[in-house]
């Protein structure tokens, strides 16, 4: 066990710039008492993204700076950031690598808050992946940044589990609930003067996952019913969401269960519509289909009629 030698708090508060697109952990971060908020950096301003514009909102609530440099700008926020004289960067959900010109500007560096239990699940979209790939168990972990993707001494971590019928949006929640109570006993260390503690990584039981793209959502009914099922319920919004084709219609599917059945039926079939409701053989099982979208070939919301028998392409 490493540790990082920290000075004594001479202020009251702890100077922070928030560097992320996580709302429910920057606001947590503001009502700390004993935190002060000077700067927030995010993403380029995207209308269509909701994690943007809930940041913009609070960033204008509580009168904060808001900067939202392109990832070629960063550099010339550096002088910026030093006059600020900020005690720690809180890095939470950034779209972009902080230079080390940046990250080691405060004086007690830049963490980062990573979803999963270091050092595996390293990468982006490991929330997904993780499901995808069938985990029941994950983590969060809040670590020194470095010159590496997600490489960095290790703070603080815990656990999370994944249950059965968890979606992606119910384990991001369940994890970022976990982050705000771990953020706070690391901002009481350095309160006290403590040191906090820096664990080297195990570089040799790491895992990396790549960025997820549209393609990776496709529905293959040749797999076992298990994996389509994961790989649905790890898409769901604000994810872009699973699809497959259907009458050359393009169906995403947003709410499903899964249910074991042993019988060998035609994979990709509906058998049975209730509503909107459908039931679609799969191998090894039948998913349960409570909510989907159908899109025509420009992505315009359409309508379309389907009837027991139909196939997915």
């Amino acid at each position: 066990m490493l540790v990082r030698k920290l000075m004594v708090m001479n202020e009251n508060k702890i100077n922070v710039i928030f560097f992320g697109n996580n709302s429910s952990v920057l606001e947590n971060l503001i009502k700390h008492s004993d935190v002060n908020i000077k700067s927030i950096f995010c993403r380029p301003a995207d209308r269509n993204n909701e994690n943007i514009v809930e940041v913009k909102e609070i960033a204008n609530k509580y009168f904060i700076p808001l900067k939202q440099p392109e990832k070629k700008d960063i550099y010339t926020y550096i002088q910026y950031i030093k006059d600020l004289n900020p005690d720690i960067i809180v890095v939470c959900g950034y779209k972009y690598i902080i230079p080390g010109e940046i990250f080691n500007i405060p004086r007690f560096r830049t963490i980062n808050i990573h979803p999963s239990y270091l050092p595996n699940y390293r990468g982006q979209h490991v929330i997904n992946w993780a499901i995808i790939n069938g985990e029941n168990e994950t983590g969060v972990t809040i670590h020194f940044v470095d010159k590496g993707i997600d490489t960095g001494d290790i703070i603080i971590q815990k656990r999370v589990p994944i249950l059965f019928e968890d979606n992606a949006k119910i384990l991001h929640d369940r994890i970022y609930y976990e982050v705000c109570e771990l953020l706070s006993q690391v901002t009481n260390i350095i309160l006290s003067g403590n040191t906090l503690p820096a664990k080297k990584q195990d570089d040799s039981k790491a895992s990396y996952f790549r960025p997820r793209t549209p393609e990776d959502g496709v529905v293959d009914w040749d797999k076992n019913g298990i994996e389509i099922y994961n790989l649905i319920r790890a898409l769901v919004k604000p994810w872009p969401g699973a699809y497959s084709y259907i009458k050359g219609k393009k169906m995403i599917f947003q709410d499903v269960r899964f249910e074991p059945d042993l019988q060998n039926s035609s994979a990709g079939e509906i058998v049975n519509i209730s509503g909107s409701k459908l039931v679609i053989n799969v191998k090894g099982g039948k998913l349960l289909v409570n909510e989907y979208t159908i899109f025509d070939e420009n992505e315009n919301k359409t309508n379309l009629d389907i009837e027991v028998g139909d196939k997915f392409e």
